[in-house]
C-alpha cells in the first residue's frame, strides 16, 4: 500500500474546498447531496467547514442490475429529493470521479426535479478514466489510475477508516497479501 494523499493534505484541501463552496453559493439556497458510501467521511469533514446554510441529503450510488455482470440505470427516489432540490442550487458530493458515469446519470435527474443549478465536488479525480463529456466542477486532487482506499473508500469492506488515501498494490487486490 502506498500513500497517495496524506492526512495533512486532505485537511488543507477541505479548507480550500469549503472556501470555494462558500464563495460560489453564499446567500443562495443550497442542498448538498452526498453519494453513499464512499463520500461519507469526505462529506462529514467538508460540511463542518462550510459556512453557507444548506440542507443535506444522501443517495446511494449503487446501480440496479438488469442482467448479471451489467449495471443498470442509477435510480433515485424523487419523492425524497424533490422537496430539497426544487428551486435550489444543488452540490453533489462524491468521493472519486472515475468514469463519470454515475454523475452523468444523476445530474440530469436532479435537473428534472427542478434544481436551479447542479454542480459537483469530488475529492479525487482519476486521470484518463472519464467516459462521458462531464468533469467535476470542484475537485481536490487529480490522481493516477490506481485503485485507492481510505478516507471512506474501501476494498471488500476494508480500509475505510484510514485517515489518508492509499493505492493498493496489485497483490493486495487479489488477496495474496492478506488484504
Amino acid at each position: 500500500m502506498k500513500t497517495v494523499v496524506a492526512a495533512a493534505q486532505l485537511q488543507e484541501a477541505l479548507d480550500r474546498l469549503a472556501s470555494q463552496i462558500d464563495e460560489r453559493y453564499g446567500g443562495n439556497k443550497l442542498t448538498l447531496i452526498g453519494l453513499l458510501l464512499g463520500s461519507v467521511v469526505f462529506l462529514a469533514d467538508l460540511v463542518r467547514r462550510i459556512k453557507t446554510p444548506f440542507d443535506l441529503e444522501m443517495v446511494s450510488s449503487r446501480q440496479t442490475t438488469e442482467s448479471p455482470g451489467r449495471p443498470g440505470p442509477l435510480v433515485i427516489n424523487p419523492d425524497v429529493l424533490a422537496p430539497v432540490v426544487e428551486g435550489r442550487d444543488v452540490l453533489v458530493v462524491k468521493d472519486i470521479f472515475d468514469t463519470g458515469e454515475t454523475l452523468w446519470e444523476l445530474v440530469p435527474q436532479l435537473d428534472d426535479l427542478g434544481a436551479n443549478r447542479v454542480h459537483t465536488v469530488v475529492l479525487l479525480a482519476k486521470e484518463g478514466r472519464c467516459r462521458v463529456p462531464l468533469q467535476a466542477d470542484i475537485k481536490a486532487f487529480d490522481i493516477p489510475d490506481v485503485f485507492v482506499v481510505g478516507y471512506g473508500m474501501d476494498y471488500l469492506g476494508r480500509y475505510r477508516n484510514l485517515p489518508y488515501v492509499a493505492a493498493l498494490d496489485p497483490q493486495e487486490l487479489t488477496g495474496e497479501a492478506g488484504a
